[in-house]
């Protein structure tokens, strides 16, 4: 996954005058931070560490560090996503669709800390924390998906999972690179007008792994329901 992590990197910096890293650079910087951290905090004994490794406009890199709860192995690198009629492997997460199209731009394709379109929908979608299962999903003015505000989508279609292709504008993202990788899924336009209410959709991203969701086509339906009688 590390590779993954590095070629995407190197692709939000084409735009840029930066001076191109190496996977092993990277890696090492990695690792001299997770020391530095363990140095500054001998008294914390954590499970796992999450790391975000982050590049500035004057080749600044820093990464921030936090403890987190261990994710299994097989939510982290699954060896199938398995059929839609499968049964959840954890609790599914509620998949809304933005309320308006996302015009394409270099926000959209590479990992920045330009968060606007991401939070404008989720503000939308009515999600308040990053700790809800809740999802929605950025579409282009032609109607294709992007993928998530906070991960990479997958839907079940001609019985096998397709990923947005890259010609739709959202995020190459390194869970979303491995899977095809794999051959766990493949690319494909993907109209937001074809989704159906209850639907399941996988999802991932770099920290949380793989984890299963369904497409709600009323999130006020679901917001209401969220709060019972």
């Amino acid at each position: 996954m590390l590779e993954h992590h590095w070629t995407r990197l190197q692709v939000a910096k084409w735009s840029t005058s930066f001076t191109r890293s190496s996977p092993a650079e990277l890696l090492r910087q990695l690792l001299t931070a997770v020391q530095h951290w363990l140095a500054k905090n001998p008294d914390q004994h954590v499970d796992a560490l999450r790391l975000k490794h982050k590049v500035y406009a004057d080749s600044r890199t820093v990464t921030d560090i936090m403890p987190v709860p261990r994710i299994p192995i097989e939510q982290l690198f699954p060896s199938t996503l398995g059929r839609p009629t499968d049964p959840p492997p954890s609790p599914e997460w509620q998949i809304y669709l933005d309320d308006r199209p996302t015009e394409v731009s270099e926000t959209t394709m590479y990992k920045t800390s330009e968060r606007f379109c991401y939070d404008r929908a989720r503000a939308t979608a009515g999600i308040e924390s990053y700790v809800e299962r809740k999802e929605v999903l950025l579409f282009n003015p032609e109607g294709e998906i992007m993928d998530g505000s906070i991960t990479s989508v997958y839907f079940w279609r001609d019985g096998q999972w397709v990923t947005p292709e890259s010609m739709s504008g959202g995020q190459q993202g390194t869970t979303r690179r491995w899977t095809l990788q794999k051959k766990l899924c493949i690319e494909g336009k993907i109209y937001a007008s074809d989704l159906k209410d209850g639907e399941v959709v996988w999802l991932s991203n770099a920290s949380k792994g793989y984890f299963r969701g369904r497409f709600v086509s009323n999130p006020a339906r679901a917001r209401t329901a969220d709060k019972g009688p």
